[in-house]
C-alpha cells in the first residue's frame, strides 16, 4: 500500500522545526514570508503549492509539453524537436514538475543540493512518488537505480539526492532499489552549456559494477533534474550494455 516505509521521519522532523520556530521564527527560503502550519521543511505552504507540475501529456519520448492544446492531436506517437535530432537510449523520460529560472522547483532543489536540506528533499520525494504513476507505468519495471555521484562529491555533499529519490520511489511502490550498479568512474564539472558539451562531459563517466541483477530487467533510472537528458543517456548506455531489457527516466524536475 502506498505510503509503507519510514514516512515518519520527514513529519518528524517538521515537528521538531514547528517547536523551534515557536522558539526561533523563520522564513520560508524561498519567498520569506514565515512559515506556517503547512510548511513542508523549508518552504511555506504557499511555496509548495506553487511548485508547477508537468503536463500528463506531451512528447511521447521526453514528455516535453508540445505547442498549444492540440499539439498532439491526429498524431499517433509525436515527438519534440529534440527527440527528433537526437539518439536515445533510454526508451520514455518523465518528470513532475517544471524547472524555471525564477521557480519554486529549481530554488527548492538548490536548497536541497547545496543547502543540504535533507528533509526538504524527502518532501520532495515523496511528491515524485506520488506524481511519478501519472507518467509512468511505475509495475512494470524490475529495479529503481539512481544517478550517481562521484564518490569524492557525495562524500563532500554527504548523501546522493538522486538515491533519496530512487528510494523514495522505490519505497512507495514496491520495487528494488539497487543504488550500487551504477558508478561515477571519473568526476565530471557540473553540467553547463548546450546539448553536445553536456554530452561530452558525461562521455564514459560510467560503469556497471555487476551484470547480477540486470540482464533482461526493466529498469528506471531516476535522477533530479533533466535538462538535455546527456546523463541520462550516458547511464541508459553503459546499463544496456550490461544487457539490461530496457531502460527509462524519471527526474524530479525537467529544465525549460
Amino acid at each position: 500500500m502506498f505510503g509503507r516505509g519510514p514516512s515518519w521521519r520527514p513529519a518528524l522532523a517538521d515537528l521538531l522545526a514547528a517547536v523551534l520556530h515557536l522558539i526561533f521564527p523563520a522564513t520560508c527560503h524561498v519567498c520569506r514570508r514565515p512559515l506556517d502550519r503547512r510548511r513542508h521543511s523549508a518552504l511555506c505552504g504557499r511555496c509548495w503549492d506553487g511548485l508547477e507540475r508537468m503536463p500528463r501529456e506531451g512528447c511521447v519520448r521526453c514528455g516535453w509539453p508540445l505547442p498549444g492544446p492540440d499539439g498532439a492531436r491526429g498524431v499517433e506517437a509525436p515527438l519534440c524537436q529534440r527527440c527528433r535530432e537526437t539518439r536515445d537510449h533510454f526508451g520514455r523520460a518523465r518528470a513532475v514538475l517544471r524547472y524555471r529560472e525564477d521557480g519554486i522547483a529549481r530554488a527548492a532543489i538548490l536548497l536541497c543540493k547545496h543547502g543540504r536540506c535533507r528533509p526538504l528533499l524527502q518532501h520532495l520525494g515523496r511528491l515524485l512518488a506520488e506524481e511519478a504513476p501519472r507518467h509512468l507505468p511505475l509495475a512494470e519495471y524490475d529495479a529503481v537505480i539512481p544517478v550517481p555521484l562521484h564518490w569524492r562529491r557525495r562524500l563532500a555533499r554527504g548523501f546522493n539526492q538522486a538515491e533519496v529519490l530512487a528510494r523514495a520511489v522505490g519505497r512507495a511502490h514496491g520495487l528494488r532499489v539497487r543504488p550500487w550498479v551504477l558508478r561515477r568512474v571519473r568526476p565530471t564539472p557540473p553540467q553547463q552549456g548546450g546539448r553536445e558539451a553536456r554530452r561530452r562531459n558525461v562521455r564514459q563517466a560510467f560503469a556497471v559494477r555487476g551484470r547480477r541483477g540486470i540482464v533482461g530487467r526493466r529498469l528506471l533510472l531516476v535522477d533530479d533534474v533533466f535538462t538535455t537528458g546527456a546523463t541520462a543517456n550516458a547511464c541508459a548506455e553503459v546499463l544496456l550494455a550490461a544487457g539490461a531489457a530496457s531502460v527509462d527516466v524519471l527526474a524530479l524536475a525537467r529544465v525549460e
